[in-house]
């Protein structure tokens, strides 16, 4: 079968594709670079964090006895834990989103008078999204094991890969969130809005939920945050059974985005 709006869905994007690589990878390689610094301050830097709220530092990836200066309490607080997952989101919803954009705006009437459902068109489309998010994590991969390397930071391989994994999943759960919205509505504003606050509140409720505050511990089964575990991926090398739930909320909102697409009278859009 030939994948012509697979095909053309990522090629549209390569600028921007190279772009976000580029982009990741400046990002990763400049926050590794700063090891060597951290790591020779560690003891002075500890005392001063140990001083910040239980609460604020679970908000930087420092809750549950880190130490965010031992080689991989370092890649889970300036990497994995944040900054580099939310770039992939960010990087995700906007691409999501704009297959909403385009039928908001009736760029896709054309598109949908071809001989191909409306399903196998939606499904091409969120294919393009995983090729470009995945490219986008080998870039942090590789870019993240070679800074390591560089620097002499130590930490497993393996766990670098399995964290990378773990980010992509995260992504893929968010973004289909937005997708379902998208096809649900063809609106791209709110594809991004439900996405982003998807995202967001996740983050906080597993940050607040690690330290201790009760209701956030309540809710902490409906983060995506929550059902993977970046500091133990790396430490052992190995994901938990938990990113299961990933791959579920992902297949989830994929096939319902579908069956959304299918029964949605585009003329009400």
């Amino acid at each position: 079968m030939n994948a012509v709006i697979l095909h053309r869905a990522v090629t549209d994007r390569r600028r921007w594709l190279i772009g976000w690589s580029i982009g990741v990878a400046a990002f990763v390689v400049v926050n590794i670079a700063f090891w060597p610094s951290f790591r020779d301050q560690s003891d002075e830097l500890n005392d001063m964090f140990e001083q910040m709220p239980d609460s604020l530092r679970s908000l930087f990836g420092m809750g549950d006895g880190v130490d965010p200066f031992s080689p991989v309490g370092y890649l889970s607080t300036q990497v994995y834990t944040l900054a580099l997952p939310m770039l992939l989101l960010i990087a995700g919803i906007g691409v999501v989103a704009a297959i909403a954009g385009d039928e908001e705006r009736g760029l896709l009437e054309t598109v949908y008078t071809l001989p191909l459902t409306r399903r196998r068109l939606l499904a091409e489309r969120w294919a393009a999204v995983v090729v470009l998010t995945s490219v986008l994590s080998a870039v942090g991969l590789v870019s993240t094991w070679a800074s390591a390397t560089v620097v002499d930071l130590g930490a497993p391989v393996w766990g670098m890969v399995w964290a990378t994994v773990g980010s992509t999943l995260r992504v893929w759960s968010v973004t289909g969130v937005s997708l379902l919205i998208g096809a649900i509505t063809g609106r791209r504003g709110l594809a991004i809005t439900v996405g982003s606050v998807t995202a967001v509140a996740s983050y906080l409720i597993t940050s607040l939920a690690d330290a201790g505050i009760g209701v956030f511990e309540t809710l902490e089964p409906l983060s995506v945050f929550t059902h993977y575990d970046v500091l133990a991926t790396l430490a052992s090398g190995r994901p938990s059974w938990s990113v299961l739930v990933l791959v579920a909320i992902t297949i989830a909102t994929t096939l319902a985005a579908l069956w959304a697409i299918d029964h949605r009278d585009l003329r009400s859009s």
